[in-house]
């Protein structure tokens, strides 16, 4: 009985114990709530308005990233917060307006603007073309701004016109105008830079028009697809980590895709230097001011020294290497290779006719070329020479033409070139390992309108569907096309399939020797439903510096606050009432503590066996029993012993005790239920 009540009162104690812990986390809960919520509530009711922003900012572009692949943008509730650019790109056959749209800046350094086109209700890209190009004003350079207008009216309507004078505008030429001289250039640029600001109220400025070079472009391109790829978003890891090096400095991030570009002119490549050795090798094959030329440090960040942004890329273009060119020089190959045993039909004095077979032509396709002095002949001008070429459709003959011309006797074309393609292919080394590797332009169309091989590159597969579309008769492709079994192609791209397709796989193969087996180069023409076009690449360089505008808002509303002396008081006495309620709490919890320990303890006595605290909520079996307690209370009633209290003569004593024994019993009884209703 003893040991039982003796456990009893450890287990009371140690229950007391877990009691007060229990009390004092419920506290320190209660101090943490107020640091996270109460604390922080206080500063932004006294920064409201830089809260505010935040938050509506943050809110835009999580809606804006939630749904950046639909067209259900919700962007008439948004339309207030949207920022607007309208972009022109000036071909050499047209131009076209793009109006593109983004939420306010996050205020993260580690993202940039999330830039994406204008959609309308139904989803398709909101844009607008004219033809011709912009060089057709190169006779009346007056007339510049009148060829424009249509374009930018078109964008004036579809922008909220309280927006105008915060949009800024951009005109950038291309192919079209670069053949023109350079007063005549200046002539229609200054031209619209005089007469557009007269008309429209889009923040136009002098550099706001311009004639970007081949290189430019393809930098603009790499940065468009890059940046659909989630390349730039630092904030999560979207492809491989790799260590960059730059001179002494060394950081980590994302590893950046690699672009070439096939137009029908020139070939653009553009790949990012990662490591100080790569930088070297390739500044070994080149002169000090064309390596200098192919150099591009660019620095997306609005920061110069934000190293998150920082790129070094090598950006070079292969003039006569696009598509159209590239077929323009193989003709004139496959003439002077065959010139020693050409046989002319004289049909008259001043024209003269051959065949040549062209195994890079459809088997029984045609095409006559019509000049006036070959290449290889001194014959006067005058006479004409029609070359009627048969095609023969063989794939791997053809490619292997290809190769030759490529690799030998391109080069000798132009020793005397000072910009030689041929030459620069064999000078650069394109980093295939470690990086994947994207074609944009003439690669997705060869390789997906009539094949259906856009996305990833297997060249022993597209091999075979070249080689069996080159074999195939013209008459059958013909039929073919009419039968609508090529909704994508044209007449010239069912005519030049064949040698575009030997030219892809030449130019990759042998020109930028991609090896075979190199499974890391895709053909793309969208990405997240949005067109890779260069001009967004160009909109994110040019408005790189935007997001310093929401910043210093931001920076500014925030300091405004955070010096009001006024507001720094309120907050201090805030902190001191919330000590001095918890002060308060702690001292009640005490107290009652206190008064429970008192309330476990009464009728209690060193000397007492039957102290009520040595009663729980143990269980009924572990309480002693009402006999035992009378038993140990009162020795008299415990056995025969005791009989000298028990005679004859002392019967109302015995009276006596029987009463009392009752009453302890009841008060013990009392107390015990007293216990389990404190414990309740």
């Amino acid at each position: 009985m003893l040991f039982q009540l003796r456990f009893y009162e450890f287990y009371k104690r140690q229950n007391y114990r877990h009691i007060r812990l229990l009390l004092m986390i419920i506290v320190l809960l209660f101090i943490f709530y107020f640091i996270k919520n109460v604390h922080h509530s206080s500063l932004s009711s006294s920064t409201s308005s830089s809260s505010s922003l935040l938050s509506d900012q943050s809110s835009s572009s999580s809606l804006w990233l939630s749904s950046i692949n639909h067209f259900d943008d919700n962007l008439d509730s948004m339309k207030n917060k949207l920022q607007y650019a309208v972009m022109i790109d000036a071909g050499s056959s047209g131009s076209r307006v793009y109006i593109y749209v983004w939420p306010p800046h996050s205020g993260d350094m580690r993202q940039l603007l999330k830039i994406r086109m204008l959609r309308d209700q139904l989803g398709h890209d909101v844009y607008h073309s004219i033809t011709p190009g912009l060089s057709s004003c190169a006779l009346n350079t007056s007339s510049a701004s009148f060829y424009i207008t249509p374009l930018l009216e078109f964008a004036a309507e579809h922008i909220p016109k309280e927006k105008h004078k915060e949009t800024p505008l951009y005109i950038l030429a291309t192919a079209g105008m670069r053949l023109l001289d350079t007063k005549t250039q200046n002539s229609i640029l200054d031209n619209l830079r005089q007469e557009i600001p007269k008309k429209f109220s889009f923040l136009f400025t002098e550099n706001s028009v311009a004639v970007i070079t081949g290189k430019e472009e393809g930098l603009y391109s790499w940065i468009a697809l890059n940046y659909m790829i989630g390349r730039f978003d630092h904030t999560i890891e979207k492809g491989p980590s790799i260590t960059i090096e730059n001179d002494d400095k060394q950081w980590k991030r994302m590893n950046t895709v690699s672009m070439i570009e096939m137009g029908g002119a020139s070939i653009q490549i553009a790949f990012e230097i990662t490591t100080n050795s790569q930088y070297n090798q390739l500044k070994s094959r080149f002169s000090k001011e064309k390596f200098a030329s192919k150099i591009f440090e660019v620095n997306l960040g609005c920061h110069e020294h934000d190293i998150n942004h920082q790129y070094r890329l090598f950006v070079t273009t292969f003039l006569t290497l696009g598509a159209n060119a590239a077929r323009k020089n193989y003709v004139d190959y496959l003439i002077n290779e065959q010139s020693t045993n050409l046989q002319y039909h004289n049909s008259s004095l001043t024209t003269r006719e051959t065949i040549l077979f062209d195994p890079c032509l459809s088997i029984d396709s045609s095409e006559t070329i019509n000049t006036t002095n070959p290449s290889h002949t001194s014959t006067l001008s005058s006479t004409q020479y029609l070359y009627h070429l048969k095609g023969s459709g063989e794939f791997e003959r053809c490619v292997e033409k290809l190769r030759h011309m490529i690799n030998i006797d391109g080069i000798h074309w132009c020793l005397d070139n000072n910009t030689c393609p041929f030459e620069e292919l064999k000078n650069i080394t394109v980093p295939f390992i470690g990086t994947d590797f994207y074609g944009l332009s003439e690669f997705w169309y060869s390789m997906n309108d009539i094949f259906h091989m856009g996305g990833p590159y297997n060249p022993d597969s597209f091999a075979k569907s070249s080689g069996k579309y080159c074999s195939t008769s013209w008459l059958v492709t013909q039929d073919r096309y009419k039968r609508k079994l090529y909704p994508n192609a044209d007449f010239k791209r069912l005519l030049y399939q064949c040698f575009k397709s030997s030219w892809i796989y030449s130019i990759l193969h042998n020109g930028f020797r991609m090896p075979t087996n190199y499974q890391q180069f895709r053909s793309v023409s969208m990405i997240n439903d949005e067109p890779v076009q260069w001009t967004l690449g160009a909109l994110i360089f040019r408005t790189r510096f935007f997001p310093l505008r929401t910043l210093d808002q931001q920076h500014g509303v925030m300091s405004e606050h955070v010096v009001n002396p006024h507001e720094s008081t309120n907050l201090y006495i805030q902190y001191l009432l919330f000590t001095l309620c918890m002060l308060a709490v702690i001292f009640c919890i005490c107290i009652y503590l206190h008064r429970l320990q008192s309330m476990l303890n009464v009728g209690g006595g060193s000397s007492n066996h039957n102290n009520n605290n040595n009663y729980n909520q143990m269980g009924k079996n572990f309480y002693p029993s009402n006999e035992e307690l009378v038993q140990e209370t009162y020795p008299l009633y415990q056995d025969d012993d005791h009989n000298d209290f028990h005679d004859g003569n002392n019967n109302n004593n015995d009276k006596s005790y029987r009463k009392q024994q009752q009453q302890h019993q009841q008060q013990l009884q009392q107390q015990q239920q007293q216990v389990f209703i404190d414990f309740g």
